[in-house]
This record gives C-alpha cells, structure tokens and sequence, in this order.
C-alpha cells in the first residue's frame, strides 16, 4: 500500500543528501547508472536523493536509469511496478520492469529470488550499457546482514555486506546508503511530501531478515561500525592471502592446488582466508567450508604425510611437504548443452557449445593423469585429478574455460585482491577494477 508523507522539514534529513551528493561526486565523466527501485522508502529515496544531487553538484553528464524486479511472487507486485513507472516518468527517468518468469523453488526461494534479482538486474545493466548498479541497502541492513551471518558463522570471517559488488563478473553494484539509518531516508521523503511503498514482507516474522530487525533494532550504528571494521580487516586480509597464494601455491593444470603447508602453518589468518576460497573454487561451490571445517584443514597442514580429509568437494591431502587440493571423484554430474548455449559444468568449467550438435557433458572418469606429472606429482593424485576433468569431444568450436564460482557471480569488493591472484593462475583476466568501471 501506499504510505503518504507529511511535508514536514527534519534535519537528519540532510544525512540522505550528502551521501547521494558524495557518491555523485566520485563518479566518472559521463557515467551511466542503473538504480534499483522496488518503491519501497529506501530505494525511492536513493533514486530521488541522486537526481537532486545530480542538478545540485552540476553532474547532470551523469545520468540516471531505473528498474523494478517483479519476482512474480505477489499478487500486488505488478502494480507496484507501474507505480514506480510512473514516479520515474514524472521526474524524466527511463525505467524498465524486469520480471523474473519460469518455476520458482519450493525450498531456498529467498536465496533464488536474490539470485533472480541480481541476475535481471545485471543484464538490464548491459543492455542500457550501464557502467554501475546502485542498490538503497541502508544502515539497518548492514546490521541485520551481520547479525546473521555471525548466526551462521562466528569465525572472523564473517561480515556484513561490500559496500560494492562486482555480479557476474561484469558489473559493479554499489550501495550509496551503507551508513544511512532508514528514518533519516523516510525524513528525507517527508520533506518533500513523497509516498512510498511499504511492503508487508517486511512485517512478515516468518522471515529471518524481520527477526533478526526486531532483534537488533537498539544495536543498529554498534553492528554498522563492526560490519566497516570487519570489511577493513577482510580487505587487508584478502591482500596477505593474495601474497600468500603467489608465494606458497602451484596449480597444475586448472585441477590440482599443491601448497607449500609450512607457509601456511606459518601464516595462519592469511592461510584460513586463502582456504576459505581456494577450495570452493576447485570444489565449485559458492561458499567455503568455514568453521570446523577450516580449522580441521588447517590442522592438516601440521599433520604428518599421509593424513588426509575432506571439505566442500575437495579432497586435502598432506604429502611429505606439501598440502594438495583436488575435486573429490564423487557426485561430479552431467550436463547437456544445445547448439549455440554456455553451461556450467560441476561448477568449475563454462562449456560453450558454438557447434550443431548438443553436447553431453561427462566426468572424464578415467586414468588420465599425463606422463609428465607422474614424475612429480604423487600418482594417485595426479590421477584423480585427470578423472574429475570434463570429458570433451574433439571439436574446434567447443571451448572450456575455468569458472571460479565464489567470483563469478558475486564478488565483494574487499576480496578483489585474492580473486585476481587466483584468476591469474588459472589463465583468467583479471575482474574489473572499480576505479576505470565507474569511478573518477
């Protein structure tokens, strides 16, 4: 429903303004940015708050486009997006609703709809050309993002959220209104008689986000302070690991990691972090193990030769000097991938198919370790590695290409270090710098 707003001037008003007016500022000649505007206060302020800012500071080169995600979930929602239409055609902003169609999940469907979002946005971002995406996530936000991930892990790995995102390895998503409370935004409307949208999912307590909201709504600028301080110390550890991960690791043919472990053992924060996402990226997860998990693996870079576990599809293994990182041999899957479509395969390799035929993709699932390797490899690992490699027709118009999938697809700013050095030993570019993408 629409809420409508008293024309009542407050100061903390103002705090909505500088931040619009600062990150105006920072943008680069001629910028173009995509926003995302449910229509709920935060994003309506945000958009409202950068056009004033844009005229204000004399940035009108930069200039401003508008989406709204329908996750076809609600029945209002369709409504809700003409409203947003119709805000952004009186103020001269061109908007787009992108709808996120097809069967959604029974399970996970808050995950699959952030997903969906992220994903409609992005490609709305590359059709306009688009150099960034402005999201109105706000200091609560910040809160109740921490709050929630120390839920699920309490190591020191846990953290609120960048304060920008590269997504899909192709475009930065920034968020202006890290350090703005959600009245300031809502005082910020009021003195301009706006009305939003208040969505009463917010209200819903079947949702973990509006639990976590109630119960952390007296420690919002206390969470928000440690979400930054968590950020810097992310950013300064994802730079150690970097160092670590050119001076202790050796990646043999895109498969197999073989780490220095006394390095490791010598190191253990930057180590902890370099195994938090080294091995998601060769087991082809998302997530690293963290935890138990992680603190058992970096147990095993002290263990004797031999000792061996596992954690996120990998097999670790520790052989005379050395800690070595591998795919397990099990629940590698298959794909099918028609002519002229890219797939994921296990979640490691991007198969593109440009020929005729529908490629059906397999676990090489047999002794394929190459000759060379066995001279200095340990041989059973070497060939395990050549078993959980794709198995691809001979054809020239079939390519396979790494896919690291904690970077692929969402990629904290702070964590921009350790992905490029990573990257660059599987033969990838390097992931877009910030600076040239959108900034001055």
């Amino acid at each position: 429903m629409l809420t409508p707003a008293p024309a009542v001037v407050l100061p903390q008003a103002c705090a909505a303004t500088a931040a619009a007016r600062d990150f105006l500022l920072s943008l680069k000649k001629d910028c173009h940015l995509l926003v995302a505007v449910s229509g709920g206060g935060d994003s309506i302020g945000l958009l409202t708050a950068l056009d004033e800012a844009r005229r204000a500071s004399g940035r009108e080169d930069v200039r401003l486009s508008a989406a709204t995600v329908d996750h076809a979930l609600r029945a209002a929602a369709a409504e809700e997006a003409a409203w947003v239409e119709t805000f952004c055609a009186a103020r001269g902003i061109a908007h787009a609703t992108l709808r996120w169609t097809g069967e959604k999940p029974v399970s996970g469907l808050m995950a699959a709809a952030r997903d969906a979002r992220y994903r409609l946005l992005a490609g709305e971002a590359k059709r306009l050309g688009a150099h960034a995406i402005a999201l109105a996530h706000t200091m609560e936000d910040q809160a109740e993002t921490l709050a929630m991930r120390r839920a699920r892990n309490r190591s020191a790995l846990a953290s609120g959220m960048a304060d920008r995102t590269l997504v899909e390895a192709a475009i930065w998503v920034v968020r202006p209104f890290l350090r703005v409370r959600r009245g300031t935004i809502r005082a910020f409307l009021d003195a301009r008689g706006l009305s939003w949208i208040e969505d009463p999912s917010n209200e819903d307590a079947r949702f973990e986000r509006v639990r976590v909201r109630r119960m952390v709504r007296d420690r919002v600028e206390a969470l928000a302070g440690e979400a930054e301080s968590a950020a810097r110390a992310r950013r300064a550890l994802s730079q150690e690991a970097a160092s670590l991960f050119a001076s202790a690791a050796t990646l043999h043919e895109g498969i197999l990691a073989e780490l220095d472990a006394r390095l490791l053992t010598d190191a253990p924060a930057p180590a902890r972090y370099l195994l938090n996402l080294l091995i998601p990226v060769l087991g082809g997860l998302a997530y690293g193990p963290g935890g138990a998990a992680l603190e058992r693996a970096m147990a095993l870079c002290a263990g004797p030769h031999g000792a061996r576990m596992t954690a996120g599809r990998c097999l670790l293994e520790r052989h005379r000097d050395a800690l070595f990182v591998v795919r397990e041999g099990r629940d590698l899957g298959q794909n099918e991938i028609p002519p002229g479509r890219a797939g994921i395969w296990d979640g490691r390799f991007r198969i593109e198919n440009r020929s005729c035929e529908t490629l059906h993709i397999a676990p090489a699932g047999v002794d394929a370790a190459s000759p060379g390797e066995e001279a200095f490899l340990p041989r059973r690992l070497a060939r395990l590695a050549g078993k959980v490699r794709p198995a691809l027709p001979p054809f020239e118009d079939v390519s396979c290409t790494p896919f690291l999938a904690p970077f692929d697809r969402f990629l904290p700013g702070f964590e921009l270090a350790l992905a490029n050095a990573i990257a660059a030993a599987f033969a990838r570019p390097a992931y877009p710098d910030p600076a040239p993408a959108y900034l001055r």
